[in-house]
C-alpha cells in the first residue's frame, strides 16, 4: 500500500499533464470537427442559395415564354418579342390611305393561336386549322398570300391593301382573321417586299415601302362573297368613295368562284377586276386536284345558283358556323349608296342601276 501511494504520488502530476494534454486534443479535435462541420454545412446552404436564386430567375423567363405564346414574337432569347413601336408606320400616313383609287383584298383563311409568329409561314400549330386543312400547306399559302398582296401594293401607291375575314373560330376568342393577317406581316416584316421562303439575300426590298400606312383590315366577312363586298365597303369607309379597281388574292382554284361569280353578282366590270391566284407548293401537302374538286362540290356550285349566299343550306350554315359572336356588320350604315346590294338575296342578280359604282 505504501509503495502504491508513493508511486501515485510520483506519477501524478505526469498523469494530470498527460490526461489535460488529452482534453485538449479531444477539444481541438472537437473544434475543428465543429469548424469542418460549419463550413460544410456553409457551403450546403451557399449551394441552395444558388439553385434557388436561379429558379427564381428563371420563373420571369418561363413566364415570359407563356406569355409570348399570348403576345407574340418568339420563342428565342435573340428574338425581338415587340414588332410594333413608337416610330413605327402610321396608318394613313401622308394621307396616303385615303387617297387610294385601287382595292386590293387578301381574304382570310384562319386565325392565328400562338405567339410563335416567326414560324406563322411553316407550321400548322400556329393557326387555327379544321382537320381537312392541317398538313395541306394552309400557312405557307396565308403568307405566301400575305406577300403577293404586298406586292400588289408596293406596285401601286394609290392602292388600299385590305386584310378580310372576321371572327370565324369559336374557339381562338375573338379573333379576327384580318388582324391576324396584319400582325404576321408586321411580325415577319413583309412590308418592304420580303419573301420569308427565298433564302436568296439579294432579291430587291423597297425601303421606302409605304404599304402600311396604306393597309386595313376587314373584320366581318364570313365566306368569300363577303370578302369581297365588305371590302368594297371598307374602301369606302376610308376613303370615301368606291375603288375604281379591285384586285383579289386567294387560292388559284377560286378564281372562277371570284372572278365570274362574286364580282358579276356585284355587277363589277370584268375590266376592272384582276384576280391572282397562289398555291403552296406540292411539297407541302396541298393537292390542286383535290383542292378543285371540293371548290366545286362545296362552293363553285352552290354560288352558281345562289350568288349571294341566301337560300343555299351549305352556304347559310357556312355563315352561321363562321359567325359564332353573332357579330353584325355595320356596313349598311357606313355604305348607304349600298344598302340595297348588302340586303339583296336573288336568286336574279341585281339591277346595274341599284348598285353605287358606274362602271360598266
Amino acid at each position: 500500500v505504501f509503495f502504491s501511494s508513493v508511486l501515485r504520488l510520483s506519477f501524478q502530476p505526469l498523469i494530470e499533464e498527460e490526461m489535460t494534454k488529452t482534453r485538449l486534443k479531444r477539444r481541438v479535435r472537437q473544434r475543428e470537427s465543429f469548424s469542418r462541420a460549419r463550413i460544410i454545412l456553409a457551403t450546403f446552404a451557399f449551394v441552395i442559395f444558388v439553385i434557388g436564386t436561379r429558379k427564381i430567375g428563371s420563373e420571369p423567363d418561363e413566364q415570359r415564354q407563356r406569355f409570348v405564346h399570348l403576345r407574340g414574337g418568339s420563342n428565342s432569347h435573340n428574338k425581338n418579342l415587340v414588332w410594333v413601336h413608337s416610330d413605327s408606320q402610321a396608318f394613313n400616313e401622308r394621307s396616303l390611305a385615303t387617297q387610294a383609287t385601287h382595292l386590293i383584298i387578301v381574304a382570310g383563311h384562319s386565325v392565328l393561336i400562338s405567339g410563335d409568329v416567326e414560324n406563322a409561314a411553316r407550321d400548322d400549330s400556329v393557326w387555327w386549322l379544321y382537320d381537312y386543312q392541317r398538313n395541306r400547306g394552309l400557312p405557307q399559302a396565308i403568307v405566301s398570300h400575305i406577300q403577293a398582296g404586298i406586292k400588289l401594293a408596293l406596285e401601286d401607291e394609290n392602292s388600299l391593301l385590305v386584310f378580310s375575314g372576321g371572327e370565324t373560330r369559336s374557339q381562338t376568342g375573338p379573333e379576327t382573321e384580318g388582324g391576324s393577317y396584319f400582325r404576321v406581316a408586321d411580325a415577319l416584316q413583309l412590308w418592304h417586299g420580303r419573301d420569308v421562303f427565298s433564302s436568296d439575300e439579294t432579291v430587291a426590298t423597297n425601303e421606302a415601302s409605304t404599304v402600311r400606312a396604306r393597309t386595313a383590315t376587314e373584320e366581318y366577312a364570313t365566306d368569300s362573297f363577303e370578302n369581297l363586298l365588305f371590302s368594297i365597303c371598307r374602301f369606302r369607309e376610308v376613303t370615301g368613295v368606291y375603288p375604281t379597281k379591285i384586285s383579289v388574292v386567294s387560292f388559284t382554284f377560286k378564281q372562277q368562284r371570284f372572278e365570274t361569280l362574286h364580282a358579276g353578282a356585284l355587277q363589277w366590270a370584268r375590266n376592272r377586276f384582276h384576280y391572282v391566284g397562289v398555291d403552296p407548293p406540292a411539297s407541302t401537302g396541298f393537292n390542286l386536284e383535290e383542292s378543285s374538286a371540293g371548290e366545286k362540290k362545296n362552293s363553285l356550285v352552290p354560288f352558281q345558283t345562289d350568288p349571294y349566299g341566301c337560300h343555299t343550306d351549305i352556304l347559310q350554315q357556312k355563315r352561321k358556323e363562321r359567325n359564332p359572336y353573332q357579330r353584325t356588320a355595320p356596313y349598311p350604315l357606313t355604305c348607304p349608296e349600298m344598302k340595297e346590294l348588302l340586303s339583296w338575296c336573288g336568286p336574279d342578280l341585281i339591277p346595274k342601276s341599284q348598285v353605287p359604282w358606274t362602271i360598266g
